[in-house]
């Protein structure tokens, strides 16, 4: 059972990470997994400067959830949902006329302008790995990317309406989210 960590602990490491290994690509040999290991994987998560500073600001509190999970294992997850938000928020800036639309609808208008595509996306197909990895439905007559934007939304709807979910995947889809929300706006640079 999740509790309030004594104030003596509160900088100490979630003894749940030490069950986590992450290969050393200099030795090729798995190792305990590092505070810096999981700061590392937040810190290379960014939005481009062409995205909004409020939804880069938003998506900020996603980045240091990541980070701080080694002090709190849950904060992974916590992370994960907060990436999902600020989807969301990124897509009504976008559709500031869509006050009502749903999630699905705002993904959808997305899609169909052109504004998200597979190739957006580096985690490509290892995203439609970590949809069924956490169990989310797939659809054999769906494209790629419609299959990993219903994941997300069936994954964002569980964290949001309570759930016990812990996993080590939320730095993945803290940047599935980054990725997606990166498309919707133009880059400076490819201005």
């Amino acid at each position: 059972m999740e509790e309030l960590k004594p104030i003596n602990q509160l900088v100490e490491p979630d003894e749940r990470q030490r069950f986590f290994a992450r290969l050393d690509p200099e030795l090729r040999e798995y190792r305990t997994l590092r505070q810096e290991d999981i700061y590392k994987d937040a810190a290379e998560i960014s939005l481009h400067s062409g995205v909004p500073e409020s939804i880069r600001s938003h998506f900020a509190t996603a980045r240091n959830l990541l980070a701080y999970s080694w002090f709190y294992y849950p904060f992974n997850v916590t992370a994960e949902l907060l990436g999902y938000i600020s989807v969301e928020f990124a897509l009504r800036k976008k559709y500031p006329e869509n006050k009502r639309a749903s999630l699905k609808s705002l993904l959808e208008r997305a899609i169909n302008e052109g504004l998200l595509t597979e190739a957006g996306f580096s985690v490509g197909r290892r995203a439609q790995e970590v949809a069924a990895h956490h169990r989310a439905v797939r659809s054999p007559n769906r494209d790629l990317l419609n299959q990993v934007l219903g994941a997300m939304r069936e994954l964002r709807n569980g964290l949001a309406h309570g759930s016990n979910t812990l996993h080590m995947k939320g730095a993945e889809a803290v940047l599935f989210c980054a990725e997606l929300i990166n498309q919707l706006y133009p880059s400076p640079k490819d201005g």
